[in-house]
């Protein structure tokens, strides 16, 4: 299976998108008796119109499915939406694009596709409408131009639809569109740096704290904040003054998280869904502190979740003027994209941290352990490698079974993070290798650290190991010495491991 790249001007077609407002719209019978139109006259089981967002596909109407919601990665119409044409797939299993999708594998085992992009006048194609067949389904010169005319009636549908609203909003006479324009283009633009500040190396609190404050400038507010929810705690992680009359409402802020979960900011976080207040004092759930501070009007928009932590942009006007399609458009967007950014990097940190943790112990693996020790290149303060191998392990799993030798792995895991923590941090190579980094480890402490090792083991065999044992060799860098090589620190605290092997093996042999 193959992902669809990205069409050329994506951010633009996002904002295309975004201005149509039909995402996570409710259902309309305008679009449903389209879609059932098409799946009477073209004789198929499935047809659906889809519109492709950053990260997923969501299905406005669909004949056959409760639901074409899926993330982009397995969408066909993510395909679709590449050229003007219309793309056929008349054997989905086959074709190398999607081969193995979880929609051609299972539900609803797709095994004819054909869709016609829906594009927005200015060239810009929002999605598709699709007819699919779980089966081989003949598709001629009729049925392809059946499937563009009902297409370009489903743009019609929209476009009329997106007239309404703008209509309904008092959308400026045509001075007002070309700054709207304007607009959008820069819209275009912010949208874009958002995403790109979460393709650096920023912590992703940092890149959303960044992101907060490049929307808020855009949308031209007098004072922005972003506030963290956490569990019953709420901080004010970092405020923006974009007027000199703004000083004022920092302090409002202050004295109103106590009461923001019922204001309106605390309604659309607990409702995971933006609000845009252009009368705030009218409002039913407006603050007093806010109103006596002269906020006229507030967009509310959650960020999403990283950490157990919640993010909520508050963005305030203090004079009165309505928030333009544009900026909602953009707030919206910008929104999506900073919750789905934060999700997927929460879910990449998690498994960063899987990768460097060993599976059956839980400790920090290799990978982790050279983690640690490429930070240690540079230090001139004393620390110490410890490096032990669990003598033992063969036997236990060669005449008890490889599940007590698992046993004997995680008891001395334990057993060695309970001698060593929390001044040492413990490894474990894989196999019956394992590794200490101790801060602070003096010449002194060097037999103190192999002491530690053997306590280990007696704890071993207390537990019933009668037969285990442990070699372990350590090295360390001295106070104020010239960082070192802490690969060769590690090397020197192996060969005594292995010295210290040598020598009990001599005492068995005499």
């Amino acid at each position: 299976m193959q992902a669809a790249p990205l069409p050329e001007s994506e951010y633009a077609r996002l904002m295309a998108l975004a201005r149509y407002s039909i995402l996570d719209s409710a259902p309309e019978e305008s679009f449903d008796r389209l879609t059932a139109l098409v799946a009477e006259v073209l004789k198929v089981p499935i047809v659906l119109i889809n519109f492709v967002d950053q990260f997923r596909q969501w299905g406005k109407s669909c004949v056959g499915m409760e639901t074409s919601t899926e993330l982009r990665e397995v969408s066909f119409c993510s395909w679709t939406i590449l050229s003007n044409e219309v793309m056929i797939v008349e054997d989905a299993a086959n074709d190398p694009r999607f081969e193995g999708n979880p929609l051609v594998v299972g539900e609803p085992h797709i095994s004819f596709y054909a869709g016609v992009p829906l594009v927005t006048p200015d060239g810009h194609a929002l999605g598709s409408l699709c007819v699919i067949d779980t089966q081989a389904h003949p598709f001629g010169e009729r049925e392809l131009l059946m499937l563009k005319i009902f297409g370009a009636v489903v743009m019609e549908a929209l476009e009329l639809r997106v007239n309404q609203l703008e209509l309904s909003r008092q959308v400026a006479a045509s001075a007002a569109q070309v700054d709207e324009l304007r607009r959008t283009a820069a819209h275009a633009q912010t949208l874009a740096a958002i995403a790109d500040l979460f393709d650096t190396d920023l912590e992703p609190a940092k890149a959303a704290q960044m992101s907060a404050e490049l929307l808020s400038q855009a949308v031209e507010v007098d004072w922005a904040g972003l506030v963290l929810h956490s569990g019953a705690e709420l901080e004010l992680v970092t405020g923006w003054q974009y007027s000199s009359e703004a000083a004022k409402l920092k302090l409002a802020v202050d004295q109103s998280l106590s009461a923001y979960r019922q204001g309106v900011s605390g309604t659309a976080a607990q409702k995971q869904k933006a609000a845009f207040i252009d009368d705030y004092p009218a409002h039913p759930n407006a603050l007093p502190d806010f109103i006596e501070r002269g906020v006229q009007a507030m967009a509310v928009l959650p960020l999403g979740s990283y950490q157990d932590g919640q993010y909520v942009l508050v963005t305030l006007r203090l004079q009165p003027r309505p928030w333009r399609s544009s900026d909602r458009a953009l707030c919206e967007a910008a929104a999506r994209s900073i919750q789905a950014l934060l999700e997927r990097q929460a879910h990449l940190k998690q498994v960063e941290e899987a990768a460097g943790q060993d599976s059956l112990t839980s400790l920090g693996n290799r990978r982790a352990f050279n983690q640690a020790m490429a930070v240690l290149d540079e230090l001139t303060e004393p620390y110490g490698v410890l490096v032990a191998d669990l003598d033992g392990l063969k036997l236990v799993n060669d005449h008890e079974g490889h599940a007590r030798g698992d046993a004997l792995l995680m008891k001395f895991a334990s057993e060695m993070q309970a001698q060593f923590m929390p001044q040492g941090k413990v490894y474990r190579f894989g196999g019956d290798e394992f590794a200490v980094l101790w801060p602070n480890l003096t010449p002194l402490a060097e037999e103190e650290a192999l002491g530690r090792v053997q306590r280990a083991v007696q704890r071993l065999r207390t537990a019933g190991f009668t037969k285990a044992g442990a070699s372990a060799g350590v090295a360390y860098h001295p106070r104020g010495a010239e960082p070192q090589d802490a690969a060769a620190l590690l090397e020197l605290a192996d060969s005594r491991m292995y010295e210290a092997k040598r020598r009990k093996r001599a005492v068995r042999a005499s």
